[in-house]
């Protein structure tokens, strides 16, 4: 069973095609599948370079299909720790993808959304 995991406390997953919007364009997405190794063929990941504000900005977004027996969602937190996507996906055998969903300080760990 192929895991998908999000670092926080949800997991942001897109149903059809994302509509987010930088300086009042939509952001162009491109499959991003082969940057994640072997997916379950019910997952795919698309990616944006787009700025955003005139930022430089890499942005990620998942479909999952939902029905798919063979998928388990899951989450995990980095309460009193520091792990990189890296370490969480040791950490939790290796699922297909990990999600960091929040910006973080780095003197005290707490969450900056």
């Amino acid at each position: 069973m192929k895991k998908l995991l999000a670092l926080v406390f949800f997991i942001q997953l897109a149903i059809s095609s994302a509509s987010v919007y930088a300086q009042g364009q939509p952001l162009k997405w491109t499959l991003a599948d082969s940057l994640f190794g072997a997916l379950p063929a019910s997952i795919h990941v698309y990616r944006s370079t787009d700025l955003l504000d005139g930022k430089p900005n890499i942005a990620y977004y998942i479909i999952a299909d939902l029905s798919d027996k063979n998928l388990e969602f899951s989450t995990d937190t980095t309460l009193n720790r520091r792990l990189t996507p890296l370490q969480f996906y040791q950490k939790n055998a290796q699922p297909a993808v990990v999600v960091n969903t929040t910006f973080f300080s780095f003197a005290t760990n707490q969450n900056l959304n």
